[in-house]
């Protein structure tokens, strides 16, 4: 079985996500999602959560092409997926092409003898929308 990671915020889901977890679960049979905390996210990107944890990994959970649903909350750093990375040990770990710690997550990913990939960034095939549009979208209703 070939299990791949991936990692994100994931706090307004749209459908570039979905389409983001369906290429990735297409690279191997088992997909793992980490999901930064509520306090994760207020400290790294300065905006507090727009779900409460629990509710996002459900919603997360109920996605037909993710097999498991882990909270990242390392307080130790930028990464806050990388307890549940080491005690998952996949074989990828994939990130879209527009990820700007690309080259340090392919260091980390030779230092634990995983695969690392890059995918691009599919266009879903719905409009396709960002988190940070639906937020300015709504803050200006």
């Amino acid at each position: 079985m070939k299990k791949v990671f991936i990692s994100g915020t994931y706090d307004i889901l749209h459908a570039g996500h979905i389409q983001f977890f369906k290429d990735a679960k297409a690279l191997g049979d088992y997909l793992v999602v980490s999901f930064c905390s509520s306090e994760n996210l207020e400290l790294y990107k300065g905006r507090k959560s727009s779900i409460p944890d629990d509710n996002k990994k459900i919603l997360l959970e109920a996605i037909r092409y993710i097999d498991k649903v882990v909270i990242g909350n390392n307080d130790g750093g930028v990464w806050d997926f990388v307890p549940e990375f080491i005690l998952e040990k996949p074989d990828i770990l994939a990130v879209t092409e527009d990820d700007k710690y690309a080259d340090e997550k392919r260091q980390f990913c030779e230092k634990h003898q995983t695969e690392f990939i890059i995918l691009p960034k599919t266009p879903p095939t719905a409009t396709s929308v960002c988190t940070s549009g639906i937020i300015k979208k709504i803050l200006e209703n």
